[in-house]
């Protein structure tokens, strides 16, 4: 089963809700979404290098896709741990949400929701 491949074949806007710690596998499933919403408090961390693992689900594609070449090399030699805030300003997440995790899951849903009805 291609978990990854099934996201990035669904044909429909994903809406993903992000929290707690994103490393490596999570990021590629995070970047297969449309729009990404952050709670606060969710880190990313690319993790596959320093772990002598090959980056999972296209992520050495998706991510220079979505912060540019420069950044992903920075993110993938160094290592960083990016909190919410510079994951947001890096163009991982598309907003912050900083009620907590419900509030992030209900932002994620209501923008689902305004897709569905065609709102801006």
């Amino acid at each position: 089963y291609d978990g990854f491949g099934a996201l990035y074949k669904l044909g429909v806007p994903l809406i993903a809700a992000v929290h707690g710690k994103l490393i490596g596998g999570g990021i590629a499933a995070c970047l297969h979404a449309d729009y990404i919403v952050a709670d606060s408090k969710a880190t990313f961390e690319h993790g596959n290098l320093v772990r002598g693992v090959c980056p999972l689900g296209m992520l050495s594609q998706t991510l220079p896709n979505a912060v540019g070449r420069a950044r992903a090399l920075s993110i993938y030699l160094t290592n960083d741990t990016l909190d919410a805030a510079a994951a947001h300003e890096a163009r991982l997440a598309n907003e912050v949400c900083t009620e907590g995790v419900e509030a992030t899951q209900r932002r994620a849903f209501n923008i689902a929701c305004e897709l569905v009805r065609g709102e801006d």
